[in-house]
């Protein structure tokens, strides 16, 4: 499709390289360049339109009351809980702890577990299955596997705090604080079980020999569910709670930025006021100084 002059609509040629159109004189590039100045700027008053709509309502979302702000707290805090012993398998010469870094306990942790537990990842579900998936080994796993998913599952509900901010209504994020509850009480239910289903003979998980083996649940993993109920509850409150409209959130953005500006006013006026008075008080101090240069002058010229 070739171009034409929009003054005049003349077809162009690519021959055409002036910015004038042959037929009418008009300059193609400046032809009407206060309407298309005005589009541009309604365009732009768009775009920063919709990106402050944005920010409102992800700063409103994230941090815009007392109750938002305490979720956050609420959201993070479990996460204290990671470190914490939720349970432990021992033996006459072998001792698997279920605390994350081994802060708390001797033995094998649960970084320490994951390289032999992959390594013989066969053989485990061998030995699951053999079991019928109700034996010590099963619900070892499975109760440890319940743990992990229930922590993978309460980051993502902290993070769809920020990833949600559009919806500030939204349940989707104390479903998945249910859900990591729910699995986390599974893990501990599961903990709970195993030294039920422990016999007398021993039994290997991965590389681990358990002889005489004892199970126990830690304290740990209560202190993980109730602060996991904890950020329950502030997720939940939350979205139950009053939200402010778009119109209202700008409306405030505006004012803020109104006291912005008189702040600034203020102190630009103070400063302006500052700087007269220092340079009215320099003319005092050299019209004081002249003033005495000419007394001394004129009492040499009297002797």
């Amino acid at each position: 499709m070739s171009a034409k002059c929009p003054n005049c609509g003349r077809p162009l040629k690519w021959y055409n390289i002036k910015a004038d159109c042959p037929d009418c004189k008009i300059s193609i590039p400046n032809y009407n360049w206060e309407e298309r100045l005005e589009q541009d700027n309604i365009l732009a008053e768009a775009k920063f339109a919709k990106l402050y709509n944005t920010l409102n309502k992800l700063g409103y979302s994230v941090y815009g009351t007392k109750l938002r702000i305490a979720r956050i707290i609420m959201s993070f805090i479990p996460i204290i809980g990671i470190i914490l012993p939720w349970a432990s398998v021992k033996g006459d010469d072998t001792a698997l702890n279920f605390d994350l870094l081994g802060i708390f306990t001797d033995g094998t942790n649960t970084i320490k577990f994951f390289g032999p537990l992959f390594k013989n990842i066969g053989s485990v579900i061998e030995t699951m299955s053999a079991e019928g998936f109700s034996g010590p080994v099963s619900f070892t796993v499975i109760g440890l596997l319940c743990v992990l998913l229930s922590i993978v599952v309460l980051v993502i509900a902290f993070f769809l705090i920020f990833i949600t901010f559009r919806r500030p209504k939204t349940n989707i994020i104390w479903i998945f604080d249910f859900i990591g509850i729910a699995l986390m009480g599974t893990g501990a239910g599961l903990f709970c079980s195993v030294s039920s289903k422990i016999g007398a003979e021993p039994f290997t998980v991965a590389d681990l020999t358990f002889v005489n083996a004892q199970a126990s649940v830690g304290w740990g993993i209560f202190v993980f569910l109730a602060l996991d109920l904890v950020a329950f509850t502030g997720n939940l409150l939350v979205s139950r709670a009053d939200v402010k409209s778009d119109e209202q959130l700008e409306a405030e953005r505006l004012e803020r930025v109104r006291i912005k500006e008189e702040k600034e006013e203020q102190e630009r006026i103070k400063k302006e006021a500052a700087r007269a008075e220092a340079l009215e008080r320099e003319k005092q101090e050299q019209a004081e100084k002249v003033r005495k240069a000419r007394e001394a002058l004129a009492k040499e010229n009297k002797n």
